[in-house]
């Protein structure tokens, strides 16, 4: 610092120091890799100063994941390196866009925010009970899906989903959140019903929690779908048992009524019944604080089914849940695409 005299007093100049803009650039690199995308981006929109810094291939090779050409080596169609003249415009790629790997079985891309590592596991990758039965689930393909086949719900009583992934695929020092991604419009059975929801490192404690896999309905929509849909009662059960059943014993020659029909007017009539006392829907008052499921950008719907921590270098399997096996009614209905594994509070 620099004092002059003057009239009146002393007037105080300063010596302006080297500014840090004036950094090597590979210093400013080194500054910005501590951030992340999202700020690299937001400092060279304001300072063209950091403009070669923020757009340089080794600033962008670090908010890559570590093993991302590991990663990519597993991807099911040949990947187009040649296309990317940057590591900048790579990470944007794998953040706008879903690697099928594994066969088709998983799904990878990156969080543009964070360049953390996210997974989908196709509903193929997952262990379904009564899957591979096609009486209860059938295997079908969907424009609208990124993988070649969903499981399509057809008829169960006991719904079990399960899927496992090693924690060492994931990025460390993470908080992560597993989704069940699928549609419902077409489903039944599910209305206030509660699905047990469960995630857990094998070994250590499991976290549960009670979620619902239909959408949540205002008073006034509630009260439309009781008029469009007339409810059975016991009695209307039992008439059509004794007016319909017994020609499975007919005599020889008469129309006997098959497998399929009894079946067929199971699905359509029997989960119209009213649900038991153990299970009343919830009262308006407690809906608000029930986990619904929300529409994705990409039209399909997910619930979440539990996060977890991940700690720096931990290699163990997870395990995610969703069960229902307390009702005892039919549910169907329900596509489901696979379990997503994010990091928590990105979409």
């Amino acid at each position: 610092m620099e004092m002059k005299d003057g009239e009146g007093g002393c007037a105080m100049h300063r010596t302006a120091g080297p500014g840090f803009s004036s950094l090597p650039e590979g210093c400013i690199v080194d500054v910005l890799a501590r951030t992340s995308p999202r700020d690299a981006c937001r400092v060279s929109a304001v300072a063209s100063a950091f403009l070669s810094a923020a757009e340089s291939d080794a600033l962008w090779e670090s908010f890559l994941p570590s093993d991302y050409r590991e990663i990519i080596a597993r991807s099911s169609e040949p990947f187009p390196w040649h296309r990317f003249s940057s590591k900048k415009e790579l990470f944007f790629t794998l953040s706008h866009s879903h690697l099928l790997i594994d066969g088709g079985k998983k799904s990878f891309w990156i969080d543009k925010r964070s360049g953390k590592k996210c997974y989908m596991l196709a509903s193929r990758e997952l262990t379904i009970v009564w899957g591979d039965t096609p009486h209860y689930w059938e295997w079908t393909s969907l424009p609208e899906s990124r993988f070649a086949e969903v499981a399509s719900l057809q008829a169960v009583c006991w719904f079990e989903i399960r899927g496992k992934i090693n924690t060492c695929l994931l990025s460390p020092t993470t908080n992560y959140a597993a989704y069940l991604v699928f549609q419902a419009e077409h489903s039944y059975g599910f209305e206030d019903l509660p699905i047990e929801s469960s995630i857990r490192i094998i070994g250590n404690e499991t976290t549960t929690k009670i979620i619902y896999l239909a959408s949540y309905k205002s008073e006034s929509e509630e009260a439309e779908h009781d008029l469009e849909h007339e409810y059975l009662s016991i009695e209307d059960v039992r008439s059509w048992i004794n007016d319909n059943l017994s020609q499975l014993y007919s005599p020889p020659g008469n129309d006997l009524l098959g497998f399929d029909d009894v079946k067929t007017w199971m699905n359509n009539n029997l989960m119209k019944l009213f649900v038991s006392q153990e299970n009343q829907e919830p009262s308006a008052s407690m809906r608000s604080d029930l986990s619904y499921p929300k529409k994705r950008e990409d039209n399909w719907f997910e619930i979440e089914v539990g996060e977890f921590f991940i700690e720096d270098g931990e290699d163990m399997e997870l395990e995610m849940s969703l069960m229902e096996v307390k009702a005892g009614h039919w549910k169907n209905g329900l596509i489901v695409e696979g379990i997503e594994i994010r990091p928590k509070g990105d979409l």
